[in-house]
């Protein structure tokens, strides 16, 4: 059944490499359905994970959301993107911008952090063998 744009809408995210760094996988979980991208570049954890992110925007913004609850198992990420901690890393910076750029054509959007037992996407990512 379909949702109403304005309803939250809950995306699990997940990047990760092996080895680290590597090659980069994403994936994103909402309402049962689960997305890849395989191959997102040669990377690090913490890029695929900001990369895994991105993509559970673009998704949300393909589908008409505009309250989305982005919820994930990088620590990192999360206080990064809720403005919990500065981002430090060169490396980082134009992914952080990325997401501020992208959160802005949303009416809200909330970040949650998980253990990566809870994390819909992670468990997807490690039913493909990927991690």
């Amino acid at each position: 059944m379909p949702s109403h744009p304005s309803e939250r809408r809950t995306f699990h995210f997940d990047g990760g490499c092996a080895p680290n760094p590597g090659p980069m996988h994403a994936a994103v979980v909402s309402r049962g359905v689960a997305w890849f991208r395989d191959d997102q570049g040669y990377g690090d954890n913490n890029q695929a994970e900001w990369l895994a992110l991105l993509m559970a925007m673009e998704l949300a913004d393909a589908q008409a959301c505009t309250d989305i609850l982005l919820v994930g198992d990088s620590a990192l990420v999360i206080a990064q993107a809720s403005g919990r901690q500065k981002c430090r890393s060169p490396h980082l910076a134009p992914y952080l911008a990325r997401f501020h750029q992208a959160a802005a054509g949303f009416a809200r959007v909330g970040l949650r952090h998980v253990p990566r037992t809870k994390n819909l996407a992670g468990i997807a990512l490690a039913r493909r063998g990927l991690f």
